[in-house]
């Protein structure tokens, strides 16, 4: 039980609580403004998100094919948005 009382409040729990708590209030706020088949292919960009952010925060390798891949998710959105 302490620990999961300490897990609770650790900082980095708590922070990724206020995302989730964050994220889950600009979803409702998108959903009175778009249609749902406008608002939810935007949720692809959390791919290109976390690739940028993995790269610039973590030092991970940013290869070729992420590239490739993070591309090919762009234009399905540009496609996809289109309609």
């Amino acid at each position: 039980l302490l620990f999961v009382l300490r897990l609770l409040l650790d900082p980095w729990v708590l922070s990724g609580f206020a995302a989730a708590f964050l994220a889950s209030g600009t979803w409702m706020a998108a959903m009175t403004r778009f249609p749902l088949s406008h608002a939810y292919p935007f949720m692809s960009l959390n791919f290109v998100l976390v690739v940028a952010l993995s790269g610039w925060l973590f030092h991970e390798p940013i290869t070729v094919y992420r590239l490739v891949g993070l591309g090919l998710i762009i234009a399905g959105l540009a496609i996809g948005s289109q309609g």
